[in-house]
């Protein structure tokens, strides 16, 4: 197969071939390490490729949903044995004790890690700029940022080097990086999918893991493959009525849709991005949906202090393990943004974290009361569209714990907050800017709704048509299929 063919497939079409026999999953690899050989110099999305992995790639497809299909995995503990850096120097060298339970079931559907790609340093800043990796690149402007923490993972999928890649999300790390590459984020429901065998959901409830993708279709199928609990979660959120491939084939009628374009943060909104939003609203207006202007109501100061007090506070938690571990000094071998944020959290007591916790708490219920009244939120994934590379430099000299969060601020203003209250929220790729950056809208739904969530995005999708690209965006200037 050659790039050009391989980089027109989404997964779901790949695994089709493959079950016909008219590619085998070693085919599919070559086209991996072609695809890695002719854009990942400029852009320095893939750490390494796994020869162990694509050598062992059969001649055959599994009788599995995916049949075989080579991806990528983030730079955190994913698969057992493979390594495991978070894109820091402190954590050089340190490899996964055991597989993810989402990650075994993606692998029992088809799913083969054949790498790892690029993070922002322990997934803290929202710029995938790491001290250990260097600078991942935009592939639709190579001066341009990714977001973070999930950049190198949105960088391979838009590039055409895999179909669908591995993220997680704490704060916007699926969605912002989808945004700024052109693709479809999914964050899903705190508990949706286990963080087993370690916490439920990690980072307190605020993170969990998941793909980014070209195709809704593809993510409602890598949804059906690992959503669910594990034993010992310490909670299990209602499971679906059925699959959520059944789901994108029916389509949502009169709707009821809040739009906001107003930052809860204050931060300044870029006006191609509000303009992008609101045509998004005016689209969902023709499909005969109610769409109205209305936003939640909370204490966003309440709730950003909150925020940091729990980001630092597990950073000072866990920080000094991997220090011991890798017999490493915090001060030498950590960033300065993650150090920063490591400093702040040696400073907080139980009460002020049981008081952050408490803040989130009522801003769930806020965010909650507020969605009964709506099946969806729209709002922009980020304020701004892809930056400089090196405007929020997460290695400057000086930052303090407040510096990184304001660095976070452009990015993370509309996309924290449902880390902390737990709703599904989805980027979507449906802006560019003046200069043909992408510009990502995110639309969020009630708990557990990811269903009603991936119907209205595939009702989009249906929608745009089949004009080249990822939603007849076109390919970006740095991709595979050019080679």
């Amino acid at each position: 197969m050659r790039l050009d063919e391989y980089v027109s497939h989404d997964g779901t079409s790949l695994a089709r071939l493959l079950a016909r026999g008219e590619i085998t999953p070693r085919q599919l690899g070559r086209c991996v390490e072609a695809a890695v050989a002719a854009v990942n110099p400029a852009l320095n999305a893939v750490i390494e490729l796994y020869p162990d992995a694509l050598e062992s790639l059969p001649e055959t497809a599994s009788a599995t949903p995916f049949g075989g299909i080579p991806t990528l995995t983030k730079d955190f503990p994913v698969e057992a044995g493979r390594p495991a850096e978070f894109g820091s120097r402190l954590a050089q060298g340190f490899r996964a004790a055991h597989d993810a339970v989402y990650w075994t079931r993606l692998r029992n559907g088809g799913l083969v890690n054949a790498g790892r790609t690029t993070s922002s340093e322990f997934g803290v800043p929202a710029a995938t700029e790491s001290p250990l990796y260097g600078a991942t690149r935009n592939p639709w402007n190579l001066q341009r940022g990714v977001a973070g923490s999930s950049g190198g993972a949105a960088t391979a999928v838009a590039a055409g080097i895999v179909p669908f890649a591995q993220g997680s999300d704490g704060g916007g790390s699926i969605r912002n990086p989808a945004a700024f590459c052109g693709l479809i984020g999914l964050k899903p429901s705190r508990g949706r999918v286990t963080g087993s065998p370690n916490a439920n959901a990690p980072l307190l409830g605020l993170a969990t893991a998941f793909m980014l993708t070209r195709s809704v279709r593809d993510t409602a199928a890598l949804l059906d493959l690992c959503h669910g609990p594990d034993a010992g979660d310490g909670y299990e959120i209602a499971a679906p009525a059925g699959t959520y491939l059944e789901a994108i084939q029916r389509t949502p009628r009169a709707l009821r849709i809040a739009l906001c374009t107003t930052a809860w943060s204050g931060v300044r909104l870029d006006p191609e991005v509000a303009a992008a939003t609101r045509s998004a609203a005016e689209r969902f207006a023709s499909f005969g949906h109610h769409v109205e202007e209305a936003s939640p109501d909370f204490d966003y100061p309440a709730f950003l202090h909150a925020q940091k007090v729990i980001w630092a506070a597990d950073a000072a938690a866990h920080m000094p393990a991997m220090a011991r571990h890798r017999g490493r000094r915090l001060e030498d071998a950590l960033g300065p943004s993650v150090h920063a944020l490591y400093r702040w959290g040696c400073g907080i007591g139980g009460a002020e974290l049981i008081e952050a916790l408490a803040v989130y708490d009522r801003v769930t219920r806020q965010v909650g009361r507020f969605l009964a009244g709506y099946d969806l939120l729209l709002t922009p994934t980020s304020a701004i569209a892809p930056e400089p590379i090196g405007t929020f430099d997460p290695n400057r000299a000086g930052i303090d714990a407040d510096g990184v969060f304001d660095d976070l601020a452009p990015k993370e203003t509309f996309t924290a907050l449902f880390n902390a209250t737990g709703q599904p929220a989805i980027s979507l790729p449906l802006g560019r800017s003046g200069d043909g950056l992408p510009i990502g809208v995110q639309l969020v739904a009630r708990f557990g709704r990811e269903d009603l969530l991936l119907a209205a995005a595939r009702q989009i999708e249906e929608d745009i048509g089949g004009a080249p690209g990822i939603w007849g965006q076109g390919h970006p200037a740095t991709h595979a299929g050019n080679f």
